[in-house]
């Protein structure tokens, strides 16, 4: 029995690096997006989202208990989804302007 305990506690630490692990992978991505997020004409609600991604990560007030990171992830992936295509959407605005 204290086997199986040792199991899951190992299971659980690796699952938490884990976790860990892919959150800063995306907040890393998020932040490399920082100079495209800042420029003339990028939409308010892109901005707002960025922002707010970045807060929610940084900050304690989490969801979930913050061993757990899922919240975490679920947030950086939504606003890293949603600044990505709207920075796409003026890109190619910007270029069929020109």
């Amino acid at each position: 029995m204290e086997s199986l305990w040792t199991t899951l506690g190992v299971v659980a630490v690796v699952v938490i690096i884990v976790f860990v692990l892919v959150a800063l992978f995306l907040l890393v991505k998020l932040i490399r997006k920082h100079r495209q997020v800042h420029q003339p004409g990028t939409p308010v609600p892109t901005k707002v989202a960025y922002w707010l991604s970045l807060a929610y990560t940084v900050f304690p007030f989490d969801l979930l208990p913050d061993p757990v990171y899922f919240d975490d992830i679920v947030v950086l992936t939504g606003g890293l989804i949603y600044v990505s295509r709207s920075l796409t959407k003026k890109t190619r605005e910007d270029r069929q302007l020109d």
